[in-house]
């Protein structure tokens, strides 16, 4: 089976509300949605961050891989330079993303001939359903007609209905964005709301400093948070604060050869589109796992392709170190035809079909296609 066609669609896809984090305010985002058709008639989705691949895809890159046996991940690879990155000097992220979503409609292909799902092919379920936590993005006061002093209750409705909806045991919400008052105010409110059976985590971006973050630890000491996701941009300071708090640190560097040095930052927020894809994600969490880390994957708001591509590795990676996050709830459109795959009983079980199991909203893909052609790319910067 060969590459006959490779085409990518850059699509802009707006939230349901603004997503306020410690950095800034995202009101979409922007993906890459890549066909990939087959002298067989077979066609294979995949999708990646950003606009950047599709020009890549839509050049160069797409006519070199045409041709090309399907399966081919050696050769994607190469032509890719995924084996030669020198921490990026030399290469370019780009390229990086537009191997993920070749590399995950080459899956979804391989799935589609053999009439399995890719979960099979990643060697077999391992769990029933992909594990996925409840989470919360900050208001933006300006748009939601709230005060600061608003946030605490409205969060906690938020985790409330987010917990109820998606039987997740577990809420994670952003913090950092307000007053340290406001985030300690936040978390009490968001305990009571919740019980003292669910499980509470907090991320911050890095945006605190080392003394801002111990006098947030100490103040939500009876709220027992079980993780805080870069609480500051230094790893050598995350290990001091889970010294002193006991509370589980995580963060997105990815470098094993980084990490053994900071074993107490023990949790290892990773994304297939940045770890090999479908091919490599299961063995950098086996990796993190063999070094004593703690592997889950990120959401970055992506659409039903990427979702699809990471629930099927929530079912097929044996190293899964708690559930992942997920922000399909914050997406106007999933571009997926049928209802989007929501959480549901903490979490989601991929259909038995072939590949993937998703086919692609083509009305939906050209609209977000037009949107991203007038408004242009979303970013997680779209507001202060």
């Amino acid at each position: 089976m060969r590459i006959t066609n490779v085409e990518a669609t850059a699509v802009s896809v707006p939230t349901v509300r603004p997503c306020g984090w410690s950095w800034g305010c995202t009101l979409g985002m922007t993906r890459t949605i890549v066909r990939v058709e087959t002298d067989e008639g077979l066609e294979g989705l995949g999708e990646c961050s950003g606009s950047a691949p599709a020009t890549l895809l839509n050049g160069s890159l797409g006519t070199q891989l045409a041709g090309r046996e399907a399966g081919d991940f050696a050769g994607l690879r190469r032509l890719c330079r995924m084996d030669f990155s020198d921490y990026l000097s030399l290469a370019t992220p780009d390229l990086v993303e537009a191997f993920a979503a070749v590399e995950m409609a080459m899956w979804d292909l391989l799935g589609k001939r053999s009439g399995q799902p890719v979960y099979e092919l990643l060697g077999g379920a391992v769990r029933p359903r992909a594990e996925f936590v409840a989470y919360g993005y900050l208001f933006e006061l300006t748009r939601s007609g709230l005060s600061e002093a608003d946030v605490p209750a409205a969060m906690a409705r938020c985790a409330r209905e987010g917990m109820a909806r998606s039987g997740a045991t577990m809420f994670e919400f952003k913090v950092g964005r307000y007053a340290l008052e406001t985030d300690v105010e936040t978390v009490r409110a968001i305990r009571e709301a919740v019980g003292e059976e669910a499980v509470l985590a907090v991320d911050a971006n890095m945006k605190l400093d080392l003394e801002r973050a111990r006098k947030f630890l100490e103040a939500v000491r009876p709220q027992r948070l079980a993780g805080f996701e870069e609480p500051v941009a230094s790893y050598r300071q995350m290990s001091r604060l889970r010294e002193e708090f006991g509370v589980l640190m995580s963060g997105h560097c990815l470098d094993l050869e980084k990490r053994v040095h900071y074993p107490l930052v023990e949790g290892v927020v990773g994304d297939l589109h940045l770890q090999g894809g479908l091919s490599g994600t299961p063995g950098e969490a086996a990796k993190y796992a063999a070094a004593g880390l703690k592997f889950w994957q990120r959401a970055c708001l992506e659409t039903g392709i990427s979702w699809a591509a990471m629930v099927h590795l929530g079912m097929a990676t044996p190293h899964l170190g708690r559930a992942s996050q997920a922000l399909m709830d914050y997406v106007e459109d999933d571009l997926i035809v049928g209802e989007p795959w929501h959480v549901r009983e903490g979490g989601v079980t991929a259909p038995a079909k072939p590949g993937l199991g998703v086919e692609l909203d083509r009305e939906a893909l050209e609209r977000y296609h037009a949107l991203f052609r007038t408004r242009g790319e979303f970013t997680h910067f779209d507001l202060p």
